[in-house]
């Protein structure tokens, strides 16, 4: 054997040696970035803990997901001041463009989570520190929206739904989506700027679902769903999969709805089938508070609204 060979063979040697022992250039290098990513972000005025997983990648920058978390009740400029630059700090000494930055602590009773990046920074933190309430449970800001999780509920309050003034509701570009569990149902409002959803009577559509389609039935209203970009109503659970939707469960959760200026939109759906992919769907087009045609598909939408316009007139 020549004595290049040989040398390249020791060097083989070594690097494999290092590697198994976890340490290979590579792996030297990662823990010193984390060392000083630790360092520096434990170095900012209110950090409790901080928590660094780097993942490595041979192809790409390596992923790093670091989660910081702060003292409880800080000011909103105490927030500021750590997220408006750390990003961009842990990404210079991470040498990593893939850096996801969590922010977290607990404001009152709500536990707040920012996940950097995210848009409309500075409007977003003021934001969501003014609606924090004993009723959140959770405020989640990611890149694209500002999620709001209330505690669980047996009734839905009254005007719950957020108003257009509300100062969460139309920051920047970011959408604002409010959850809630109610019994056994769920149910999911989705805000888009100048929209005013306070209309819709969400409490009243959930109370006309029979009581034995409740069990996690969803009510989804959308300010512009993304997909058919109108504002929407979704109601999920009305009948088991390969059965269709049942017209006794959606005749009264649409004759509610009928007269709503908002609406451009009705889904009514079975509950999801076992691989919680699919549902069969019967689909409504409103207008000034009219359904458009009859449904679609017409066969199945035909008796349904028959029964909701025959429920809503008996009811006025």
């Amino acid at each position: 054997m020549s004595i290049r060979r040989r040398e390249v063979l020791a060097l083989g040697v070594a690097f494999l040696a290092f590697t198994v022992a976890g340490c290979s250039p590579f792996a030297l290098a990662r823990s010193m970035k984390t060392r000083k990513v630790r360092k520096y972000l434990s170095g900012l005025d209110g950090v409790t803990s901080v928590e660094v997983h780097v993942h490595p990648n041979l192809v790409f920058d390596d992923d790093w997901n670091v989660t910081v978390k702060l003292k409880d009740d800080p000011g909103q400029d105490a927030v500021l001041a750590i997220i408006r630059n750390a990003l961009n700090e842990v990404v210079n000494l991470a040498d990593s463009h893939r850096v996801d930055l969590d922010v977290r602590w607990v404001q009152g009773t709500t536990s707040m989570s920012f996940h950097l990046p995210m848009d409309d920074l500075e409007k977003a933190v003021p934001a969501a520190m003014k609606v924090v309430s004993s009723e959140l449970e959770r405020v989640e800001m990611s890149w694209h929206e500002i999620s709001l999780d209330y505690h669980s509920v047996k009734t839905l309050p009254d005007n719950f739904i957020l108003p257009p003034t509300s100062p969460v509701v139309g920051v920047g570009s970011l959408k604002t989506e409010q959850y809630y569990h109610v019994g056994s149902s769920y149910c999911r409002v989705a805000h888009f700027k100048g929209v005013d959803l306070t209309s819709v009577p969400i409490k009243r559509v959930l109370d006309a679902i029979p009581a034995d389609k409740r069990v996690d039935a969803w009510v989804s209203l959308d300010a512009r769903d993304d997909l058919n970009q109108v504002t929407q109503l979704r109601v999920e659970g009305l009948g088991e999969y390969g059965k269709g939707v049942d017209v006794a469960a959606a005749a009264p959760v649409l004759a509610v709805v009928l007269g709503n200026q908002t609406l451009q939109r009705v889904e009514l759906t079975t509950a999801l089938n076992d691989d919680y992919h699919y549902s069969e769907s019967v689909v409504f087009d409103m207008q000034s508070g009219d359904v458009v045609g009859q449904g679609d598909p017409p066969g199945q939408g035909a008796p349904i609204l028959a029964a909701a316009q025959q429920a809503a007139a008996s009811s006025s």
